[in-house]
């Protein structure tokens, strides 16, 4: 159904999918909706695969901070290229393709040394690690919310 962006926001906060209207030439998908869709890594790749097969680019990101979930990915024509993510429960659980360029920038994957576990990776994503990569291959979601008072439409329902 049709929904103006402060509502649509508001309803996937709990359920749902927000389909965004554009915003600088991107469209969001948004929503509690997308992220159970993508809690499977063979999920996480078949949706940018396929997204990026339709529209030449295709990028997933996802910060949930009260889970401890977060991750991102990237597709290029049809395939995913790049996708990484990590949730408490789990660890680092869905690693696909080579660190890029713009994540060896931000210091992704350098070991913290006060680490004494016995892990392979000893660093860990947060919010802002999620939005500054957000930023480097498209556009950061978080600042979505300041669309918040626009007068565009976008349409609001369950996947």
């Amino acid at each position: 159904m049709p929904s103006n962006w402060r509502a649509g926001l508001s309803e996937v906060a709990k359920q749902g999918a927000f389909v965004t209207p554009p915003v600088g030439g991107w469209v969001f998908v948004v929503g509690r909706d997308v992220a159970a869709r993508t809690a499977d890594p063979a999920q996480v790749e078949a949706l940018i695969g396929s997204l990026s097969e339709v529209f030449g680019e295709a990028f997933w990101f996802i910060a949930d901070t009260g889970r401890d979930v977060f991750g991102w990915a990237r597709g290029a024509e049809g395939r995913c290229t790049r996708a990484y993510a990590f949730a408490e429960e789990l660890g680092h659980y869905l690693w696909l393709g080579e660190v890029t360029d713009q994540e060896h920038e931000l210091g992704c994957f350098i070991d913290d040394p006060r680490d004494r576990s016995e892990d392979a990776i000893k660093w860990w994503p947060d919010l802002s690690v999620v939005c500054a990569v957000a930023a480097r291959w498209a556009v950061d979601p978080s600042r979505l919310g300041g669309h918040a008072n626009s007068e565009g439409v976008g349409l609001l329902g369950r996947l």
